[in-house]
């Protein structure tokens, strides 16, 4: 059952990326709901939005994964991409704003340090920039992306050192190993 898990990672390393990627999304939702509504009153509905993104974001990341229709994947990750780079990015005007209201003109040593501890965190919903940025580009077939899962290959043969030499094929490789 493992080996065969393995073997469709190797075949479909975006794909199982994009299932380790997904719960990022989970934990960056539930991350802004502690901190938009912890103790505090539900006030700004707008607030509500990374929290609805990242559990809808996780889901659809889920559910395109299975299939094998390559058109369906790489839309809906680049959607859900732009998406949480959108929110990341307005996320952190809006923080930066409630930072800037908090200082009030005033500049001083005393006056940031409390900004800083009363206003929201200024780069946190960049986390959500990043990992939207990471989905966008999963999909994209110029990035070079290979996904080694299992065990090392043996005699230290690592990538270094294939880069000058002559191509190894899989009989050769396993050849190697087993001797």
């Amino acid at each position: 059952m493992f080996g065969r898990l393995l073997l469709w990672a190797r075949r479909n390393s975006r794909r199982a990326l994009a299932l380790l990627l997904a719960p990022g999304l989970v934990a960056l939702a539930f991350d802004a709901a502690v901190a938009h509504w912890a103790g505090k009153d539900f006030d700004n509905r707008l607030q509500a939005i990374p929290v609805v993104y990242g559990g809808v974001g996780c889901l659809l990341m889920m559910a395109v994964c299975v299939p094998r229709s390559r058109a369906v994947f790489a839309w809906t990750a680049r959607l859900v991409g732009v998406a949480g780079v959108l929110i990341g990015l307005a996320g952190t005007v809006f923080h930066v704003l409630q930072w800037w209201e908090e200082l009030g003109g005033e500049y001083s040593a005393a006056s940031l340090e409390g900004a800083f501890s009363v206003a929201p965190p200024l780069l946190a919903p960049l986390g959500f920039s990043g990992l939207g940025a990471l989905l966008f580009f999963l999909p994209s077939t110029k990035l070079l992306l290979r996904l080694r899962v299992g065990s090392p290959i043996s005699g230290g043969e690592g990538p270094l050192k294939h880069a000058g030499s002559r191509e190894v094929s899989v009989s050769e490789r396993d050849e190697r190993r087993s001797a």
